[in-house]
């Protein structure tokens, strides 16, 4: 436990911000917009320069709901529809409300979104009930979009650390994190009156089993020679004795 004690650091913040890909640098960034005087630290356990499912790119947003092409009533039946009736409408229209105008926001960050003759957001139509796909011809610059504008802000950024646990005050509310340095194993305790978790969904665990890759969902196929690991087969299925056919 001393040992611990020794190499144990702490510092303290308004707004504490774990994970770096593209939700926490954004989180980020609103909220040292919203308060500017506030110590804003974002938390990441490799490099926010690069961190981040999207840390190699993307071809475009599926999900733009920009006026004209479709609408937030049209999306959100959408989505409804593709996950079988489970779905949580409400945020899903306040997102397909919203969505517009960090579509123009990120456009003026420098991450360019593909647009016809006219200059207008060139959406394509892949869904059933309106079009959402919005092209990105330099989608692999998003990371370094939202880089700019963190340093542009000063928000403070901790990179190479590893939150693995969360603090409580004495009245149960989160009061920060403990994290861990990925490289040194020095351990830093980040104290905050409010903290924002961005942690990703792991969405795409598994994907060779779930045939995602070779395009068998209802989307349009993903280009395998994107992705930056190899392809394994599934793995079999095991059965017991018990559940073994007896044929």
């Amino acid at each position: 436990m001393d040992e611990i004690r020794q190499g144990l650091s702490e510092t303290q913040c308004d707004v504490l911000v774990i994970g770096g890909g593209t939700a926490g640098p954004m989180a980020a960034y609103k909220a040292k917009r919203r308060n500017p005087g506030a110590r804003v630290v974002l938390l990441e356990k490799a490099n926010v320069k690069r961190s981040g499912a999207i840390a190699m790119g993307m071809d475009g947003l599926n999900n733009a709901v920009v006026p004209g092409y479709a609408t937030p009533e049209q999306y959100t039946k959408e989505i409804t529809i593709a996950n079988d009736g489970i779905c949580d409408q409400a945020p899903v229209y306040k997102y397909a409300s919203r969505c517009f105008d960090i579509i123009r926001e990120l456009d003026g960050f420098g991450i360019k979104f593909q647009k016809n003759e006219n200059g207008d957001f060139d959406v394509k139509k892949v869904h059933h009930l309106g079009s959402y796909v919005l092209p990105m011809p330099n989608g692999d610059t998003v990371k370094k979009a939202l880089y700019r504008q963190l340093r542009r802000e000063r928000v403070l950024i901790s990179n190479r650390y590893m939150a693995t646990r969360l603090l409580t005050s004495s009245d149960g509310r989160i009061a920060g994190a403990i994290a861990v340095n990925t490289r040194t194993a020095e351990f830093l305790v980040l104290r905050a009156k409010a903290v924002i978790l961005c942690l990703g969904a792991a969405g795409r665990l598994g994907l060779p089993h779930s045939g995602y890759l070779w395009g068998l969902t209802r989307m349009r196929p993903i280009q395998v020679t994107a992705m930056p690991w190899p392809i394994m087969p599934a793995p079999a299925l095991r059965t017991s004795n018990a559940t073994r056919s007896t044929r």
